[in-house]
């Protein structure tokens, strides 16, 4: 063979190795597979694998909204009754020091079992576990936070239980150009449902919106520059296909807003540090709160009062499904919220609580949820979810 045949035949080797090399590490990263395997099936299977009982409900439970998707619930099921308890130990440590994000995301999951209870044909009496928020316990365990009493009733499936498997969270940047109707944010509001103690706030105006960006990209460049708070967030983060089919929980690339290129690039690239990841998020909050049309806050009283707590992660779970409904976009964005959590905790001056005072206009409410809402320029994926087998203490339903 001559030298610039064997040279030909050397290089096109090369490169079939080096290109196989590369579909096999796409492969074992999940490039071609977003939105599947194990870790997703809850999102596909929650009608059909329990369509009868109350089992349904906690099918459409497990789809709620969490905070850092860590799905920090509990379920006791027997035929008549269903007990949510909060897994405490599922907690974000700094991050989330008074559990307060973590009943905010286990009331979503209560509003998506009183929405399946009544296309289930159940009629449903609800209890919230009375109390106020403490530090997390040092020894971690099962609280009971809510009983739904069952018994037969009409069955009525409603917009919201329809829209359950389509919410998801939204972390593309919105369509600047196009506004949200006037009409659309009263809606909004109205499903406050009469509840005296909870209340939206909605920032439209650029001035507005301005002030509250500026707040949370402040809080959020403080939350990176709090080593404890930077890591209890990122160490639920992630970074490889095989962990997320694993715990199938925590954020994960594919949620995460990018454009289907660069999310499989990403995916090609070795796990990124945790500086690297916070300057990304940063980042990222910059350019998604410069072009939401519309900013807010879920309001309560009393900010640690535990069934307010619940009571606002129902009425964000009913917020986002509507939106769904309406092919509208949102996110949480509760850096300001988190910044206030922690002040009180290292028992420093309320700086973040005077803040959010001076932008509510109104210091009796407290701001414990705030989100970004518009028209999606990218399709929210779906996050990972733990199947009901694994959230079951126990079950009697035969």
């Amino acid at each position: 063979m001559k030298k610039r045949e064997f040279l030909k035949l050397m290089s096109a080797s090369t490169v079939t190795v080096l290109v196989s090399s590369g579909v096999w590490r796409a492969y074992d990263n999940g490039v071609f597979s977003t939105g599947q395997g194990p870790a997703y099936e809850p999102w596909q299977t929650w009608r059909t694998e329990a369509s009868e009982g109350p089992l349904a409900l906690v099918q459409a439970a497990i789809l709620a909204a969490t905070p850092h998707n860590t799905q920090p619930w509990l379920f006791q099921v027997t035929q008549s009754q269903i007990k949510l308890y909060a897994d405490t130990k599922r907690h974000l440590g700094a991050m989330d020091p008074y559990l307060r994000e973590m009943h905010i995301g286990l009331g979503c999951a209560v509003e998506n079992m009183l929405l399946a209870a009544k296309a289930n044909g159940y009629q449903c009496q609800l209890t919230l576990a009375p109390g106020t928020l403490a530090a997390i316990p040092s020894a971690p365990q099962s609280q009971l936070v809510a009983s739904l009493e069952l018994s037969p009733g009409p069955s009525s499936a409603s917009d919201l239980y329809e829209a359950i498997p389509k919410r998801h969270t939204n972390r593309a940047a919105y369509d600047r150009k196009r506004p949200v109707s006037t009409e659309t944010l009263q809606t909004l509001q109205t499903l406050v449902q009469g509840d005296p103690e909870l209340r939206v706030f909605l920032f439209t105006s650029a001035a507005e919106r301005q002030k509250f960006a500026q707040a949370t990209i402040q809080a959020t460049e403080e939350i990176i520059a709090d080593s404890v708070m930077a890591h209890d967030s990122h160490r639920w983060f992630r970074s490889s296909w095989q962990d997320l089919q694993q715990y199938k929980s925590g954020p994960h690339i594919d949620a995460s807003g990018l454009p289907p290129g660069m999310r499989a690039l990403v995916k090609m690239l070795p796990p990124v540090s945790e500086d690297t990841a916070n300057n990304a998020w940063l980042g990222s909050t910059k350019t998604t709160l410069a072009a939401a049309p519309v900013l807010g806050f879920v309001a309560v009283r009393g900010l640690y009062d535990q069934p307010q707590s619940l009571r606002a992660g129902q009425l964000w779970q009913r917020m986002h499904l509507w939106a769904t409904h309406q092919e509208l976009a949102m996110q949480p964005i509760n850096q300001l919220m988190e910044r206030v959590d922690r002040e009180r905790q290292l028992g420093k001056e309320p700086r973040t609580a005077r803040s959010l005072a001076a932008l509510m206009g109104d210091s009796t409410w407290k701001p414990t949820f705030a989100f970004r809402l518009g028209y999606p320029t990218e399709v929210g994926l779906a996050s990972a979810r733990r199947p009901v087998e694994e959230v079951l203490l126990s079950t009697g339903t035969g």
